[in-house]
């Protein structure tokens, strides 16, 4: 793995540790029906999802399923009413606890299986940055 990977991965991972701390556990509303604690959820979903095909991906080498957006949204949909119904210090542990979990996972990655994932053009599969920090994003402007 680049260390710059790394770093960007680990720099996610610290910022979703501060900003569930600041959380505290509040409950915040955010546009479209979602909380912050649904946010964190959904996080946590995503990066065990990735790290499930990673797994899968590590041990057979196989083509990876390529879900598709609107695959993505349904699941989305399907997941908010339970991820709304979790508080948010419970959110906030699974989200962290499923970041680590893949940043490890993708660091334990070997060279030659990074470079395949990284031939397939999906960056968020490796670069986890960047879904936590479109999300975390929206998280901090609610609580300013």
């Amino acid at each position: 793995m680049t260390s710059d990977l790394g770093a960007r991965n680990r720099a996610s991972r610290d910022r979703l540790a501060a900003v569930t701390a600041r959380l505290g556990g509040r409950s915040v509303e955010l546009p479209g029906g979602w909380t912050a604690a649904a946010v964190l959820a959904h996080l946590a979903f995503w990066d065990a999802f990735v790290a499930a095909r990673l797994e899968k991906f590590a041990r057979d080498r196989g083509p990876m399923e390529p879900g598709s957006d609107a695959l993505t949204d349904l699941m989305n949909a399907a997941g908010l009413p339970q991820w709304r119904a979790l508080p948010a210090a419970a959110a906030g542990e699974l989200a962290t606890g499923a970041a680590a979990a893949v940043d490890r996972l993708i660091e334990g990655l070997p060279t030659d299986a990074l470079d395949e994932i990284r031939a397939m053009k999906r960056p968020r599969l490796l670069d986890r940055s960047l879904h936590r920090k479109e999300h975390l994003d929206e998280i901090e402007r609610a609580l300013r």
